[in-house]
C-alpha cells in the first residue's frame, strides 16, 4: 500500500512540475513574442520616418526629386525626358555624369516613396531655400518649366506644381 502511495504521491509530483514548466515555457514564448513585436514596431517606426524627403540636405537632391516629378506626371518617364534631366544635372549642378546618373536615381527613388511629391514641395524645398540665392532658386523654377515642355504642353498638374515651387521659392 505503501508503495502505492509512493507511486501516485511521484505521478503527482510529476504531473505538478510539468504543468509548471509548461507554464514557464508559454510564459517565455509570450515574452519572446512581446520582444519580437516591439522590435518589429521599432523597426516600422524607424523605416515610416526615414523617407528620402525627410531628410533631404542638399539642394541638388531636392530639385532631381522635383524634376523627376514633373517628367512622372506625363506618365512613364520618357528616354527624352530622362536624358535632358540628367544632361541638365550635369551642366547647371556641375556634376559629373555619375553624379548625375545618381541625383536622378535619388528623385526616382524618393517619387516611388511618396507617389506625388506636388504633396510635400515645402518640405523637399527646405534645403532649397536654406542654401540658394534667389538668382539659384529663379533657376531651379526655370528649370522646372523646361521639363514640363520637354514632351510637349505642361499639363495641369505640372502647372500646379510650377506654381507651388515658385510660390515657395520666389516669395512677392
Amino acid at each position: 500500500m505503501h508503495i502505492i502511495l509512493a507511486i501516485l504521491g511521484a505521478l503527482a509530483a510529476a504531473f505538478w512540475a510539468f504543468t509548471y514548466f509548461m507554464r514557464a515555457a508559454n510564459e517565455g514564448r509570450e515574452a519572446v513574442g512581446e520582444v519580437k513585436g516591439v522590435i518589429r514596431r521599432g523597426k516600422w517606426n524607424r523605416r515610416v520616418d526615414k523617407r528620402l524627403i525627410e531628410n533631404l540636405s542638399d539642394p541638388r537632391e531636392a530639385a532631381a526629386v522635383l524634376l523627376y516629378q514633373m517628367a512622372a506626371y506625363d506618365g512613364h518617364v520618357t528616354d527624352r525626358q530622362y536624358k535632358k534631366i540628367v544632361a541638365d544635372m550635369r551642366d547647371i549642378f556641375q556634376a559629373d555624369e555619375e553624379t548625375a546618373e545618381g541625383l536622378y536615381a535619388f528623385g526616382r527613388m524618393a517619387v516611388g516613396e511618396i507617389n506625388d511629391a506636388g504633396n510635400n514641395v515645402r518640405k523637399i524645398l527646405r534645403p532649397v531655400t536654406e542654401v540658394c540665392t534667389e538668382a539659384e532658386k529663379g533657376q531651379l523654377v526655370d528649370l522646372l518649366e523646361q521639363t514640363a515642355e520637354i514632351e510637349g504642353e505642361p499639363s495641369d498638374m505640372q502647372r500646379r506644381l510650377i506654381a507651388e515651387a515658385r510660390r515657395v521659392l520666389l516669395p512677392v
